[in-house]
């Protein structure tokens, strides 16, 4: 039998950049030439700080409650490069990744000296691919990911029919603006006219930008507390919360997610759930519904436990907005454990900031490290942070071989975090160990293609 072929990927360096080339002109060519896919799909538009990629991960459950085949384009990966573009869970094949690489490569070369294509990106490719997938797929709704900012984030050529924005924080600061008035502007950039637009628990100030931009353009607004109402309540699993909105009397709702925040997404998720049915003309999910749905929801690398025995946790917090949420989850579930903590980040990331944060966490002893990737901080900078703060520095590999070479007690924990560019290499690393006691593997892990191929865009979704 032959060998099954990764997708060539290759190619895709030639459009490589380090920062977002932003502007529409060029995916709106791309995709002109390809026939506008992105204008026959219908689109929920999803933009924030945090909070993109679990809120996706809830409404996708949700929305296949009603048995509607869903899109989804989500990044970054942890496995595979195929996992950015799934058809309710299942990644994109790699032959159709491939088919759909070979037909762009041509595409580009066949239009190598249209003015309007110069300067295009490897996200900008992708992201054509992705919605020109969708619609060979017939999908009944696909669930777009803005990858950074919104206003002129190439996601945004979709003419969807309900956007969100999740949260806002000081994020990317130099492309975006570096206050939260500044961030909010570029992300209620996803708004269109008459179209519904979401927001979950966004800064008063945040917030009044996304109020004035939906005014203008005559898009109903609804807020969170407002206009849905999510409450967090005490849980040992997962995340229970009260929700309550138009369609539904206050209840009771539990999430498989870990992470206070992921209260706010699933409740952020089923408000969306709710007004696509709506406007669908579809019957709302009965309570029963909602609760298989979100106990069903997966998103690795997000509180994550890995592993049992030791207690091992992954999550992506990789900009203070997000550390905060860690600090007091680990708060709320963990108050009386010993704290390992691993952390990496990348260079566009407000280091001092997040290094300062994890130094008020109760009983933890902090280690940074660096990873092989060109947008890490080099491990001279993390070793001088280091010595400078008082911490320790070591290779993460040795890190892991050092901490796993030891019995821990039952109160004690280890909990990676930082970059998901970083988690993807530990958690491949901490997988492929046999010597772990397992925590239970996500039913999503067997739907993500085999791909292992290591190549990374420098630039691509922004880390949610």
């Amino acid at each position: 039998m032959k060998k099954q072929e990764l997708p060539d990927l290759s190619w895709l360096e030639a459009y490589r950049t380090a920062s977002p080339n932003f502007g529409l002109e060029r995916m709106e060519r791309l995709l002109e030439l390809r026939g506008n896919p992105h204008l026959r799909l219908p689109v929920i538009h999803i933009a924030g700080t945090n909070g993109k990629g679990s809120t996706i991960a809830h409404l996708r459950q949700l929305l296949e409650v009603r048995d509607l085949r869903v899109g989804t384009f989500t990044s970054p990966y942890l496995v595979s490069y195929n996992e950015q573009i799934a058809v309710n869970g299942n990644a994109i094949s790699d032959q159709d990744l491939q088919r759909l690489l070979s037909l762009y490569q041509e595409l580009l070369a066949q239009h190598a000296t249209d003015s309007s294509l110069q300067g295009i990106t490897e996200f900008e490719i992708v992201t054509a691919l992705a919605y020109d997938y969708f619609v060979h797929q017939q999908v009944d709704v696909a669930i777009i990911e803005v990858g950074m900012g919104g206003l002129l984030d190439s996601t945004n050529v979709c003419q969807p029919l309900l956007t969100a924005i999740t949260t806002v924080g000081l994020d990317h600061v130099v492309l975006l603006g570096d206050s939260l008035e500044a961030i909010a502007e570029q992300k209620a950039g996803i708004i269109k006219p008459g179209v519904p637009i979401v927001t979950g628990r966004l800064e008063p100030e945040a917030l009044a930008v996304v109020e004035q931009k939906a005014a203008e353009k005559d898009a109903p607004l609804f807020s969170w507390s407002q206009d849905y109402q999510v409450e967090h309540q005490e849980s040992e699993k997962g995340e229970s919360f009260s929700f309550s909105n138009a369609y539904r009397a206050k209840d009771s709702y539990q999430t498989a997610l870990m992470g206070l925040h992921q209260a706010d997404n699933a409740g952020l998720a089923l408000h969306l759930c709710d007004l696509y049915c709506q406007l669908q003309s579809l019957p709302l999910l009965t309570k029963e519904e909602v609760e298989r749905a979100l106990l069903a929801a997966v998103w690795p690398g997000r509180w994550e436990r890995i592993s049992d025995q030791p207690l091992i946790l992954l999550d992506g917090a990789h900009n203070p907005h997000a550390l905060r949420s860690l600090a007091a989850t680990l708060d709320q579930h963990y108050p009386t454990y010993r704290k390992h903590i691993l952390f990496a980040c990348i260079q566009t990331k407000a280091l001092d900031d997040m290094v300062e944060l994890l130094q008020k966490i109760p009983k933890a002893a902090i280690s940074l490290t660096a990873f092989a990737d060109p947008r890490s901080f080099s491990k001279e900078s993390m070793q001088a942070l280091a010595e400078q703060q008082g911490l320790s520095y070591k290779e993460w590999p040795d890190y892991l071989a050092d901490y796993l070479a030891v019995e821990h007690e039952s109160d004690e924990l280890l909990l990676i975090t930082g970059s998901l560019y970083f988690l993807a290499q530990v958690r491949k690393s901490i997988l492929e160990n046999r010597k772990l006691a397992f925590a239970e593997r996500p039913s999503q892990s067997s739907k993500l293609s085999k791909n292992k191929n290591e190549h990374r865009s420098i630039y691509g979704h922004e880390e949610n």
